[in-house]
């Protein structure tokens, strides 16, 4: 697909999203953040140090991830069970899960032979897995009990693809979507079909 596409079909299924909440689920709507401004997104370019797929700007420039907390819980809008981060929260994650590869790395590998598996590792195509995080790979949501989805923003056929990271065995499953485009399309069927289940409080669950 190509960039103007994924960005047409990604705000496609944000406006069909975005209906739904607010008719369905006004709860999780309300703990939507604002939209990240261009500053905020040159960040997270300059960050990882690659383009960001303009699918991944588009989710973004309408909601900066949600808001967490007691008081702001609006469920999962990322099935199975993910929350958005903002960006401020997706480069924090990125960084503690740097620093947690490089603390193991410490423990069962040379610095330089540790260096060259991550530069190699980090050179393969989009969608390869690999156990240990990789700057490459940029956070989008987090089930917030040690799992991540990511953007992989490596290159090839896959560049952009979403992964799942999980602290106790990294990203050993296929892509769980093609791009985000893919991503925000599928979430706006299943809520157009009804999987989404609410809760008492409004807030959202998957099956």
């Amino acid at each position: 697909m190509v960039s103007t596409d994924r960005a047409m079909v990604s705000e496609a299924a944000i406006r069909r999203i975005d209906a739904w909440l607010h008719q369905h689920a006004p709860r999780a709507r309300a703990v939507l953040r604002p939209p990240a401004s261009e500053p905020d997104l040159a960040a997270a370019q300059e960050a990882v140090g690659r383009p960001l797929p303009p699918d991944l700007r588009a989710w973004w420039l309408y909601a900066d991830g949600a808001h967490f907390g007691l008081n702001a819980d609006g469920g999962s809008l990322i099935p199975p069970g993910f929350v958005p981060y903002s960006i401020a929260e997706a480069l924090k994650s990125r960084r503690v899960w740097m620093d947690v590869a490089r603390q193991v790395a410490r423990q069962i590998a040379p610095v330089g032979q540790w260096d060259a598996f991550i530069s190699s590792e980090n050179n393969h195509p989009a969608g390869k897995r690999c156990e240990t995080w990789l700057p490459a790979w940029l956070p989008v949501a987090t089930n917030q009990g040690g799992g991540n989805l990511f953007v992989d923003l490596r290159g090839g056929p896959m560049y952009g693809c979403v992964m799942a990271f999980y602290r106790d065995t990294g990203a050993l499953a296929e892509p769980e979507w093609a791009d985000m485009a893919a991503m925000l399309y599928d979430i706006a069927d299943r809520l157009a079909e009804n999987e989404a289940q609410l809760d008492n409080a409004g807030r959202i669950f998957w099956r």
